[in-house]
């Protein structure tokens, strides 16, 4: 027996292994490879919580979000927030804004305030047919948001225990509305929170096995933080300095 083989004799005696088990496929463990009746059992649950906790996880999300840097203002419907959007707008002294095509933002009341002051607020969206149109379309809506006072977008989840607005990127929902105006507004339905990141993985692990999953999540806790070598914290280098998230019920 070579060395070689020796050392994979003992670590296979280590592991509780016969001297045949190194090609017998081992057990999974069912619990780490759920079915897909049991995520969606499970998600029907999440889904539920969401509903009847909704208050509470509202309540949860203000704190945490308040505690991460956010600016929270809560309004009982979006009408009731107008004056707070406007008013950022105003300190801001805007130009330009860009939105997604989140539900909340598509039924024209947001654009309506911004074009109450003068500002244009220009919808993300790509409807060119072919790819260098496509791609024409990307890169002048980069320069865009690039050149943008303001970015508004609705969400996807927002998460209580952390203070973190969930955007899943899909037709409309470009990550770029959030991260290249230097203030971004978040606006948050009730209904839309999860209670923490194991939820939202499970949400994700459904939209898997649906053959729904996207090529990325956006993931905003707050403003933009990078530190220099000397860790000093500086807020607004590599995305918004200024969040707002602004919660709907």
């Amino acid at each position: 027996m070579t060395e070689r083989d020796a050392f994979f004799a003992n670590l296979r005696q280590a592991l509780g292994r016969g001297p045949d088990d190194s090609t017998t496929p081992q057990p999974v463990d069912a619990s780490l490879t759920p079915t897909a009746g049991t995520t969606h059992d499970r998600v029907h649950g999440i889904l539920d919580r969401m509903e009847y906790d909704a208050e509470g996880l509202m309540i949860k999300l203000a704190n945490t979000a308040e505690r991460s840097g956010w600016n929270v203002a809560r309004f009982p419907t979006l009408a009731a927030a107008r004056a707070y959007v406007m008013q950022i707008a105003r300190d801001l002294g805007a130009r330009q804004a860009v939105r997604s095509l989140h539900p909340v933002l598509t039924d024209g009341a947001v654009d309506g305030w911004f074009a109450e002051l003068g500002v244009p607020i220009e919808p993300m969206s790509i409807t060119a047919g072919s790819a260098r149109a496509r791609q024409t379309e990307r890169d002048r809506f980069r320069a865009l948001a690039a050149g943008s006072d303001i970015g508004v977008t609705g969400v996807d989840y927002a998460i209580a225990e952390t203070g973190t607005c969930v955007l899943l990127p899909r037709a409309g929902v470009s990550r770029l509305v959030s991260l290249l105006p230097p203030v971004h507004i978040a606006i948050v339905q009730r209904g839309e929170v999860l209670p923490s990141l194991d939820e939202l993985f499970a949400m994700q692990r459904r939209d898997h096995l649906d053959g729904e999953l996207g090529s990325y999540l956006t993931l905003i806790s707050g403003p933009s933080r990078s530190a220099d070598i000397e860790y000093t914290l500086v807020t607004g280098v590599h995305g918004p300095g200024q969040v707002h998230m602004v919660l709907i019920g």
